[in-house]
């Protein structure tokens, strides 16, 4: 006869798809009441109480900021978990244009969760976050959570784990932040790793191949992905992403620029390794990619999450996908229940090997051997400081070309010679110039040196630097491989630009002026006061308005809710590329 697991009393907050309680439920936590605001995660919760030790009879959506603690339950509890949404904290946000931590919404839901501990006193509390919450505000997010949580009456203690060291195919660092109360007077330490350099046993990490070899059939056909990149996936290799496709990983004709792109682009996992973090909001080319060249199922990224085989997530794609990335993982859970049981009750039935409290895990310092690899890796196929691969190879050049053509009322005259791009347009006599000249270095000079382009007109307005920005993209889009002049910059927050911009004028006017100060290094990518601005305005909303019309990269809180009210950011030195594409064709 087994023996009867000793059950206690749990709150479930932000429960998701139940990842905290699929974990613990099987050292006998059970959940007494379950909130979750989200509609279809409810439903997922209801149907599989099998595996969350779920005592409702039906668990409906609650708002917590609606719903008072004295309102959702009227149980004592022995434990309260749960992670509040951190999208205000995620490198996803940081990526989207800043990180607005505690002065979003969704990230002062914490304060709600610790309405809830204060109310409830559980004897302990597990609040789980994103990494990013550590350096919310150079950490000053955190220290409000910590502060607000001590002041209710708990000693913390914090550990960012791993999921691969517990048995997860998946490398996911996320924040566990343990409250014990403090009438208990107890140390709380982190359960040891299961898997890889810190287990007690130096346990191999689990592979995605072992995590669902028992649903892949690895005799499928699988159709071409297609779209706009699609056709790009078959030739990258296990393992890597669109950097495959960069100058600095020698690729032959390079489509992006390095760190361009968000490392899940065109992310194709390899079967015997970890796979890199799940995310919740994938793009048509965000991976995780099956070696098969196709998307991953939502079978298979709930597997490659820890929930159980027949865990049933009954919701579309895209929904399902959402709920496995925002969910904990399960495998981690589990290992924080038997700690919690056997520190804070002292039951050694439930005893697991503890980490020190002032133990450093390996997975950090793996992190830094992985940086490392790759700058090898990317030194080895082309040190672009020096000499590109480009240059050995055999030099591809255009012919020389002279062309027109009207554009908008604009008289269009290119003159390309010897790498060198001339763009004249009107070219009317005694009239203002404005004028962009673009000097480029690293592989693309094989075909592309320079481009100059010059507007001569009587009437320079707003649409004149769109006009010569879109002449640039369009350029480059036909002397290279690149696209536009945007993967040759990189991503806002992260770019290596591959040119130099020089910038003239002889005309005057607001367009013009932003330009020059766009060009700037202390008043780009900034989150800057409106106070900082250089330029008179006294309504700022519609000049910057104006110059997102232009096709400037300006966001302000009306356009982007991460950048405070009374800020505003300038994220590129150039127009984005607008209308080129459809420009009319050369005489």
């Amino acid at each position: 006869m087994s023996k009867q697991i000793k059950t206690v009393k749990c709150l479930s907050l932000f429960a998701g798809i139940g990842g905290f309680e699929v974990g613990m439920a099987p050292v006998g936590f059970r959940f007494t009441n379950t909130l979750e605001w989200d509609e279809n995660c409810c439903v997922t919760l209801n149907t599989n109480k099998n595996f969350t030790g779920a005592l409702e009879d039906d668990i409906k959506p609650i708002d917590i900021m609606k719903t008072a603690p004295e309102d959702f339950s009227s149980e004592s509890v022995d434990y309260i978990v749960g992670g509040p949404p951190c999208q205000s904290f995620s490198a996803a946000g940081r990526r989207a244009g800043g990180v607005a931590g505690t002065s979003d919404t969704r990230g002062t839901l914490f304060w709600y969760y610790c309405q809830y501990v204060k109310h409830f006193q559980p004897k302990a509390f597990v609040f789980e976050n994103v990494r990013g919450i550590l350096s919310s505000k150079q950490g000053d997010d955190f220290k409000i959570i910590c502060a607000s949580f001590e002041e209710v009456g708990y000693n913390l203690f914090w550990r960012v784990l791993n999921a691969a060291d517990y048995g997860v195919p998946q490398q996911r660092e996320r924040v566990f932040l343990v409250g014990i109360r403090k009438d208990l007077n107890i140390e709380f330490k982190f359960p040891r790793p299961t898997h890889g350099q810190d287990s007690p046993d130096k346990t191999p990490y689990v592979t995605i191949r072992e995590a669902i070899a028992d649903i892949t059939d690895e005799n499928e056909v699988v159709p071409p992905y297609g779209g706009k990149y699609g056709h790009l996936i078959p030739d990258i290799p296990v393992g890597e992403n669109y950097r495959f496709y960069t100058e600095e990983m020698g690729h032959p004709q390079p489509l992006f620029a390095w760190r361009s792109k968000f490392s899940n682009f065109l992310y194709k996992m390899d079967p015997d390794d970890i796979c890199k973090t799940i995310i919740a909001y994938q793009g048509r080319y965000d991976g995780p990619f099956h070696w098969h060249n196709r998307k991953c199922t939502v079978d298979e990224l709930k597997r490659m999450q820890g929930f159980p085989r027949d865990y049933i997530i009954p919701q579309t794609y895209v929904e399902g996908v959402k709920q496995v990335g925002n969910s904990v993982c399960p495998p981690v859970a589990h290992q924080i229940g038997l700690a919690l049981r056997y520190q804070v009750e002292g039951l050694e039935e439930y005893a697991v090997p503890l980490i020190d409290a002032d133990e450093a895990l390996s997975f950090d310092k793996l992190k830094g051997k992985r940086a490392k690899k790759t700058r090898e890796k990317k030194t080895a196929k082309a040190d672009t400081s020096q000499i590109s691969m480009f240059d050995e190879m055999p030099e591809t050049k255009f012919p020389e070309e002279h062309k027109h053509r009207m554009f908008k009322g604009h008289s269009i005259t290119w003159d390309f010679k010897d790498g060198e791009l001339n763009v004249s347009i009107d070219n009317k006599v005694d009239s203002a110039q404005v004028g962009i000249d673009l000097q480029f270095f690293g592989g693309v000079t094989a075909i592309l040196k320079r481009i100059r382009v010059n507007c001569f007109s009587e009437s320079i307005d707003d649409s004149t630097i769109t006009l010569l920005w879109n002449e640039v993209h369009r350029a480059v889009s036909e002397y290279t491989t690149y696209s536009s002049l945007m993967p040759l910059y990189g991503h806002f927050t992260e770019p290596y630009p591959k040119f130099v911009i020089s910038f003239h004028h002889s005309a005057s006017n607001d367009t013009l002026a932003f330009q020059e100060i766009a060009l700037q290094d202390k008043y780009r990518t900034k989150i800057l006061k409106f106070s900082d601005f250089p330029l008179p305005q006294d309504k700022y909303e519609e000049y910057f308005e104006r110059m997102r019309i232009c096709g400037f990269d300006v966001r302000t809180n009306t356009t982007n809710r991460t950048v405070p009210l009374g800020h505003f950011r300038i994220c590129y030195p150039f127009t984005l590329p607008s209308d080129w594409k459809d420009a009319t064709p050369w005489d």
